[in-house]
């Protein structure tokens, strides 16, 4: 039987604003995430290569630019290597975790908003990377929220594939950080707890195979703890 392999791939570098909350920040690769797209992508290749798999032709990406531009450099950097062409199809299911209304605002703004607010409690320390604090705001999601819209979107994509399969596949999915993180708690690769507590670096993946009853299972990751200036984008 082939085997189905998910690559959950964080975007490249982009220029994060200081003190900015947010895992759908607007903003375009920087030139080294671009680098790091294009690294990632060979990579990739290089690992289909070892393992005698093919990368499935749609690289499915979050609608925001940095993903999207990642997810094309990885195809154009495919192309150039497999006699096949690749596409970046951009999905709402993909994108970090919504904020809504004080989306893109800084950190500190929104904590003084919910501490003046007379209807809300003070926002938790460390409030952001919480996997089921929501800021009490219009359109906000959790983070356990954005794993979950996200891990059943991939779910619902491998399950898709599975009647047309063709040998063995990997099926890349181009994200954000903290949604992709949880997304994999939500597919029971990763505790919830550690979800909170790890990061995947620019353009990192992990490695998630799903057999035909959809069960899961971790292959290989490159999460780590984070680091300064570790962002939830």
């Amino acid at each position: 039987m082939s085997r189905l392999i998910a690559v959950f791939m964080r975007h490249g570098a982009l220029k994060h604003p200081a003190g900015i909350a947010g895992g759908n920040l607007p903003f375009p690769l920087t030139a080294a995430g671009e680098e790091q797209a294009v690294e990632a992508a060979h990579r990739l290749a290089a690992l289909a290569d070892e393992m005698d798999f093919k990368v499935d032709d749609d690289i499915e990406c979050s609608p925001n630019e940095a993903a999207w531009q990642t997810a094309a450099i990885v195809g154009e950097e495919l192309e150039e290597r497999h006699t096949r062409g690749y596409r970046a199809l951009e999905r709402a299911e993909m994108a970090g975790r919504s904020l809504g209304s004080v989306a893109n605002l800084k950190v500190a703004q929104i904590e003084s908003m919910i501490k003046e607010d007379p209807r809300f409690s003070k926002a938790p320390k460390g409030w952001l990377s919480k996997t089921d604090y929501r800021p009490p705001f219009a359109g906000v999601e959790t983070l356990g929220a954005a794993g979950e819209r996200l891990g059943g979107f991939v779910r619902r994509r491998v399950e898709e594939m599975w009647p047309h399969l063709t040998g063995d596949t990997f099926k890349v999915f181009v994200g954000h950080n903290s949604a992709l993180m949880h997304a994999a708690a939500h597919l029971d690769v990763l505790p919830t707890k550690r979800a909170a507590q790890l990061a995947l670096p620019h353009a990192a993946w992990a490695l998630i195979e799903f057999n035909a009853a959809g069960r899961c299972t971790l292959v290989d990751a490159d999460w780590r703890k984070p680091k300064k200036g570790d962002s939830e984008d």
